[in-house]
């Protein structure tokens, strides 16, 4: 599979899940409309890395990358914004006081996940 091709499949399942996030925080006091983008946003990114790990470990195929730099910052901030990902859905899911203040930190920190990726991986 061509490595242009895969970039831009990651991205677009990626900013997909950006979207969701994004139209989640819009509708935040429509509780089951946000926890439905906000579930849906979580399920693609998570997805997305999913597939990422089992195309390049699994069977091989890569990204050519642009920047070795930025990469290895995209993916040191990947596994944190990850991270925070889950811990945002747990404290949605729990109901906890601290979700919008996680939930705005992980968002954050997930657009510049794909600001670096664009950066470092473009073809």
């Amino acid at each position: 599979m061509g490595s242009a091709i895969l970039f831009w499949t990651y991205l677009a399942v990626m900013f997909a899940a950006a979207a969701c996030f994004l139209q989640a925080y819009r509708v935040r006091k429509d509780t089951p409309r946000h926890k439905r983008f906000g579930i849906t946003g979580v399920a693609l990114a998570l997805s997305g890395i999913v597939v990422v790990l089992a195309l390049t470990y699994g069977l091989g195929w890569h990204v050519d990358k642009r920047s070795p730099e930025i990469v290895l910052w995209h993916r040191r901030v990947a596994y944190v914004s990850t991270a925070l990902l889950v811990l945002t859905g747990l404290s949605g899911m729990l109901r906890w006081k601290v979700h919008p203040l996680v939930a705005r930190v992980s968002v954050a920190v997930y657009f510049v996940a794909l600001a670096l990726a664009c950066l470092g991986y473009r073809p």
